[in-house]
């Protein structure tokens, strides 16, 4: 039996969804590597910087959990693609304000207003969802989404770790006194490529991406009518001069059906637009559990993302170790942390594509979820103890510790993502059912490093610096539970096509 393929159009439009998507994880992984000394700058204290970090680190995901039901629900009513260009171009704007802030308020603002506008995260799932909605396909295309945030967290922290503070860190750039903007504004440079990276991506997608929500599929499309005629213009040019168009010219080339080849064509009767369902309709048992993973696993892995380059900036402690008392970091500079990050992303590219869906489908999502997150639990204890290794020895320690735990991510987010979305009691709740796992996953993400940076903080003052370590080793066996009850799940996002099938509305693939 032929093994199934994702079909021509189908992979154009997720090359293109990625190009969107890429803009956040840059711009979200580029802050690490600088945060520490961003907040420094803002003359706190260097006591009390790892708490003023953690706080700065965790106000876009709270303010994100605000509105994340909201976005979602917008999204499952007007459409996917215009609720994410929306969130795409509040983002453009922030990060803007975010690298020209000059006190502590100004950024904690900005960042807040980022998670306000942007759900994001939850309606490019549903996208691909959409997309792709045979089962046996899934595990190669939701692996795409979390390859590109692994991607963007090899750019992200190169950008910030070799941009920020141009001036302090690389005075021969500059023949004679430095550009007063760079002097005021230390950390606005990599804030600025991020922000020439949204461009990239909303013009994509403004052009280019196909809107997934089946009841707003044929509707009039403005930006993809001037796409199409970009192309066929640069088409015409092409063969006028007897030249071959290119691959990246086909792939926004398009047949001149407004629909996706290969795709599910709903017939009038099933797209009937009566806005989305109730609510409470997308809480099943297995929906349930599938969020409160999720949330477990968005608390202890985005935690560790930020506690992971405070301990990295934290200057060391020449105080000898008594015990469990020990403190102190590595005092890397920003520099490092970002190389770092951009190695282990490399590698876990690879991974994620070559990998994760051999891997899944040997042993099923569940399976995969459970033993790394047995992973999860043995790293978070192991972190502190680098520092009592040798000198010579602590970087190579460390960096398998950063490789092990964005392996274990890699593998674990896609897989609780599958599982979400198999959950679904329908399409048309997908989106909204998105939406409430981002927001409260998104409440997880900011209670955990405001939690993690106040702790770190006790940590070092009480010189027992293993304390977060062992709290993000305590909340990951919290995982241990839900887990339990995790099934594959009958639910699908081509559940609606069974029932149109069963109802014999009319032949449904074209």
């Amino acid at each position: 039996m032929t093994q199934p393929k994702l079909s021509p159009t189908v992979i154009r439009q997720l090359i293109i969804l990625s190009t969107c998507r890429l803009a956040e994880p840059v711009s979200l992984t580029s802050v690490s590597p600088y945060l520490y000394y961003m907040v420094k700058s803002f003359g706190i204290p260097n006591k009390d910087v790892p708490f003023y970090v953690g706080i700065t680190f965790a106000c876009f995901s709270l303010a994100q959990f605000v509105t994340g039901v909201f976005w979602g629900r917008v999204s499952d009513r007007f459409g996917r693609k215009p609720t994410m260009l929306l969130g795409l171009a509040g983002s453009l704007l922030f990060i803007l304000v975010f690298g020209f802030s000059t006190t502590l308020p100004m950024a904690i603002l900005a960042r807040c207003f980022s998670g306000l506008v942007n759900g994001n995260v939850g309606i490019l799932r549903t996208m691909v969802a959409e997309m792709v909605p045979q089962r046996e396909l899934q595990p190669r295309a939701f692996s795409i989404m979390p390859m590109i945030w692994t991607m963007g967290s090899i750019i992200g922290p190169s950008i910030g770790g070799f941009l920020a503070d141009p001036v302090t860190n690389h005075p021969n750039w500059f023949k004679g006194e430095p550009p007063a903007l760079l002097k005021k504004f230390p950390f606005c440079l990599p804030n600025l490529v991020n922000a020439a990276i949204f461009v990239c991506g909303l013009f994509t997608g403004t052009l280019f991406l196909k809107e997934t929500l089946e009841t707003k599929r044929n509707a009039p499309d403005r930006g993809r009518q001037i796409g199409e005629r970009l192309v066929g213009f640069f088409c015409l040019k092409s063969r006028r001069h007897g030249d071959v168009p290119d691959e990246t010219t086909s792939l926004f080339a398009d047949s001149s059906s407004s629909r996706i080849d290969e795709e599910v064509n709903f017939p009038p009767e099933v797209i009937k637009d009566s806005g989305p369902p109730p609510l409470m309709q997308a809480f099943t048992f297995q929906s349930t559990v599938n969020i409160v993973m999720y949330c477990l696993l968005s608390l202890h892995a985005v935690t560790f993302d930020q506690l992971l380059p405070v301990l990295m900036s934290y200057p060391r402690d020449g105080t000898p170790r008594q015990g469990f008392r020990f403190a102190g970091g590595f005092g890397m500079p920003s520099s490092t942390i970002g190389l770092y990050y951009s190695i282990y992303g490399v590698v876990g590219i690879v991974l994620q594509f070559l990998i994760f869906p051999s891997v899944v489908g040997a042993l099923g999502p569940v399976r995969t979820l459970k033993c790394f997150n047995l992973v999860f639990m043995v790293l978070y204890i192991l972190v502190p103890f680098t520092l009592l290794l040798p000198r010579a020895q602590q970087h190579s320690a460390l960096f398998l510790c950063i490789f092990v735990k964005g392996v274990s991510a890699i593998f674990s987010f896609p897989c609780s993502t599958i599982l979400l979305t198999n959950s679904s009691p329908s399409l048309r709740i997908l989106g909204t059912l998105n939406g409430i796992a981002v927001a409260l996953a998104a409440l997880s993400k900011g209670m955990g490093p405001a939690l993690g940076g106040l702790v770190f903080t006790l940590g070092q003052k009480t010189r027992y610096g293993i304390l977060p370590w062992c709290l993000l080793s305590g909340i990951t066996a919290l995982g241990i539970l839900p887990l339990a009850f995790l099934a594959e799940g009958e639910g699908s996002p081509d559940k609606l096509v069974r029932e149109a099938e069963d109802d014999e509305v009319g032949p449904l693939v074209k």
